[in-house]
């Protein structure tokens, strides 16, 4: 079940957060240094009650009540919807979790009128990037950070009307 997140359930995201973003952290070579939103260290609870108090919309998926997974994407204007973030915890990955927190979350940008979903991502994660192209997104450019020990994608969906 797909809910919308208030803001006493952030500390439960944080959660989330930290256990999906470690396995990716590890992989990658993510630290506070190189990615502090991101990293080993993991999102500060300030970061996402900014974002949420940004008008960034925050969606759970919970399985038997329990707080499973997350979904944050933001209204940027111009028809154009970004989606920040969609994490499954480790143990719970791979049953189909991620796709319907993404189909939602295509859903829901239709409902408010957006033409287009844009994400940045790890561009060398390449089973993330294959998911997203087999769910229609399409690369538009790649950029290299300065300090960042990867290269991020861009990515973007057009949404059918």
């Amino acid at each position: 079940m797909i809910k919308l997140i208030e803001k006493d359930d952030l500390i439960n995201c944080l959660n989330v957060f930290h256990q999906g973003y470690e396995t990716v952290a590890i992989e990658f070579g993510l630290t506070e240094e190189n990615c502090p939103d991101r990293g080993r260290a993991g999102l500060p609870y300030e970061k996402l009650l900014t974002e949420f108090e940004d008008s960034t919309l925050m969606f759970g998926y919970f399985h038997n009540n329990k707080l499973i997974g997350f979904m944050g994407m933001k209204m940027c204007g111009d028809g154009i919807c970004k989606l920040n973030d969609i994490i499954i915890i480790p143990e719970f990955r791979r049953n189909g979790y991620g796709k319907e927190l993404l189909i939602f979350c295509k859903q829901k940008a239709k409902e408010l009128g957006a033409n287009k979903i844009t994400l940045g991502m790890i561009d060398d994660n390449k089973r993330l990037r294959k998911w997203y192209e087999d769910n229609g997104f399409i690369n538009m450019e790649y950029k290299k950070y300065d300090g960042a020990p990867f290269t991020v994608g861009y990515m973007e969906y057009i949404v059918l009307t």
